[in-house]
């Protein structure tokens, strides 16, 4: 009598598919620079209620800071107490799906590596991207789906996944600033934005200031008891940060060097208490392919140069739906079981945080880039 325990193959799937569930959370730049967890002291906030009960949609809960002056001495209290003011922001949720298919038994036989690990390494990185993608094109309220990146590669197919994009209000990018936004050029606005007008230290201090005068306020990030912000910039961006005298003095001369919270690892540098990281996903628009804006193409503000667009963030600057059946790894075989097909989905949500219609979490900074060829 055999003593061989032989595996099932619905164990193997339930390992390989959290396998590939924790590599996809695991290795999300977010994740990997503790800006992403439950809890209201992240920039993007997980919530997961939808793992434990079925619905469309997850419901984020904010408030604002108390904003009354209280009463002095002995004058009655009571009677006179202050409302907190309550906002809620819904998150619905859809369906991601992509999957790889193997050649055959013989094109196994004849390659050395996994090929199961390799499909498990693809597909995980596919889901990665996607999820990074999706944050960038929500929080920077981007509407186009045409937009690209710097290799021409279109990067906007699924900007409305989920849920559309809160854009840039057109008047706020035809004006240059507004409640939550702000333009380089500032006095004239996006279309007039000019080829010299890069990004700088002092605008990077000016976003920040918008930020806290904000009403309300965007809430900084508390590490170890100090306040900061995170301001994610296009490596066209970045170029002109290390090409900034004022930038480049700083950081070598009297740059703040942080600490070993994840956080500041990966950082550019750090300004005015601004965290600076540079992203490929900051929106980009190149306007001699996709033209006009980050939102609605041919109508509002139109840009005349190529823009980068950067996001500062504080806390709960975004949210991201989890579903129970998130991630789920399915292996399927074709033609009298030659090939094999391993698949992948994301059930979920991913949106940009508002309260009472304005960000909750994030401004928009646009500015000119040199442009690298």
């Amino acid at each position: 009598m055999s003593n061989l325990t032989a595996s099932t193959a619905a164990l193997r799937q339930e390992i390989w598919q959290k396998e590939l569930y924790q590599d996809v959370i695991d290795n999300l730049y977010f994740t990997k620079n503790n800006m992403m967890g439950t809890g209201p002291n992240y920039i993007v906030e997980l919530k997961d209620e939808l793992a434990k009960e079925k619905g469309d949609t997850i419901t984020f809960g904010l408030t604002a800071k108390l904003s009354g002056s209280g009463i002095t001495g002995d004058n009655e209290l009571e009677g006179h107490e202050e409302s907190i003011s309550s906002y809620s922001e819904q998150v619905a949720i859809d369906q991601i799906r992509n999957a790889v298919r193997l050649t055959g038994l013989l094109d196994e036989q004849m390659n050395a590596y996994d090929m199961r690990s390799d499909a498990k390494d693809k597909i995980s990185n596919w889901l990665q991207e996607f999820i990074e993608q999706q944050i960038f094109l929500k929080l920077g309220g981007v509407n186009i789906t045409t937009l690209t990146d710097i290799a021409g590669t279109v990067v906007g197919a699924r900007a409305l996944w989920s849920n559309t994009p809160d854009q840039v209000p057109t008047a706020d990018s035809g004006n240059g600033y507004g409640a939550r936004y702000l333009c380089a050029d500032y006095t004239n606005g996006l279309d007039g934005l000019g080829a010299t007008e890069l990004i700088t230290p002092a605008l990077i201090s000016r976003i920040k200031a918008k930020a806290v005068t904000a009403s309300p306020k965007v809430l900084p990030l508390k590490i170890n008891g100090k306040n900061y912000y995170v301001l994610f910039v296009h490596p066209y961006q970045a170029y002109d940060l290390k090409n900034n005298a004022v930038w480049s003095q700083a950081q070598r001369e009297v740059g703040e060097r942080g600490n070993e919270n994840p956080i500041f690892s990966g950082a550019l540098g750090i300004w005015d208490g601004v965290i600076i990281h540079e992203h490929e996903y900051t929106p980009w628009l190149d306007v001699s392919v996709v033209g006009y804006n980050f939102e609605l193409a041919s109508s509002g503000t139109q840009a005349v140069v190529d823009v980068a667009r950067a996001i500062l963030c504080g806390k709960q600057a975004i949210g991201f739906a989890k579903c129970k059946t998130n991630s789920a790894w399915v292996e399927k075989t074709f033609d009298y079981d030659n090939q094999t097909g391993f698949s992948t989905r994301l059930i979920g949500g991913i949106q940009k945080i508002l309260f009472n219609s304005k960000n909750y979490g994030c401004l928009q900074l646009d500015t000119a880039v040199t442009s690298l060829v």
